[in-house]
């Protein structure tokens, strides 16, 4: 009996499935997309930082500079008075002084000049009780201590002054005019507020000139020039006639 030859075994290759993968590119597009975005919006939010420390750092270096800067100096000369013979004006209650009153101002900076703003005010006191005023005519000195200087006429009218206050001023009158005054400016700083700047002087004192004015307080509210004993008269030069009141 034959035998019988079966055929070779034929090789099978192996099977692929193809699986559809998705397109993730417009994905990854989006993706990319946002962090563009988000490093975008970090970008923007890390230079307003930097802007606004920039910007605090400027208003911190100009307010140290400010500190730096010495203030501006003001003087007060006493020229003249009126109104306060000791045998005759000061026996009555009420008084009508008048100061002749020279003012300087001088800037010590390099960059700006000092002046006397619209509103500055003076009044002239002794022993705390305020005699005069007026209103103090504008005044411009220019930077580095070009010193200027400009007269005005403080006036009161009716003044109240205490019995023991006009024996005191009295007193001193009758000693030579040796009477000192307190003098006080209230004047704008640099910053936009009102300072009050206090000096003290003898009639005739031309050293005055040269001994500024200490700093009295700041950031006071803002002078009004008002009519009466005060004296703060809108046309300093030109202060009204002296009644005659001869009140005891």
């Amino acid at each position: 009996m034959a035998a019988v030859i079966s055929p070779p075994l034929k090789h099978e290759l192996p099977v692929h499935w193809a699986v559809a993968q998705p397109d993730d590119t417009q994905r990854r597009g989006e993706r990319g997309g946002v962090r563009l975005h988000i490093d975008a919006v970090c970008l923007v939010k890390v230079g307003m930082i930097l802007i606004a420390v920039a910007i605090l750092l400027m208003i911190i270096a100009a307010i140290v500079q400010e500190w730096k800067e010495p203030p501006p100096s003001y003087y007060v000369a006493i020229d003249a008075i009126a109104g306060l013979d000791p045998e005759t004006d000061l026996r009555r209650a009420a008084l009508d002084p008048e100061f002749n009153l020279t003012l300087g101002l001088a800037s010590h900076r390099t960059d700006m000049g000092v002046c006397f703003e619209a509103g500055t005010t003076v009044a002239v006191y002794y022993r705390g009780v305020q005699l005069a005023g007026a209103a103090v005519p504008e005044l411009c000195a220019g930077p580095r201590l070009s010193a200027k200087e400009g007269s005005v006429v403080a006036w009161g009218r009716g003044v109240p002054v205490p019995r023991l206050v006009r024996d005191g001023l009295a007193g001193d009158m009758r000693g030579g005019g040796a009477a000192k005054f307190d003098v006080a400016l209230t004047v704008q700083s640099y910053t936009g507020g009102w300072d009050v700047v206090l000096c003290s002087a003898n009639v005739g004192d031309a050293a005055a000139l040269v001994t500024p004015c200490r700093l009295y307080e700041e950031d006071v509210q803002e002078p009004a020039l008002q009519p009466g004993y005060g004296g703060y008269s809108s046309q300093p030069e030109a202060p009204p006639e002296a009644g005659n009141d001869d009140t005891g």
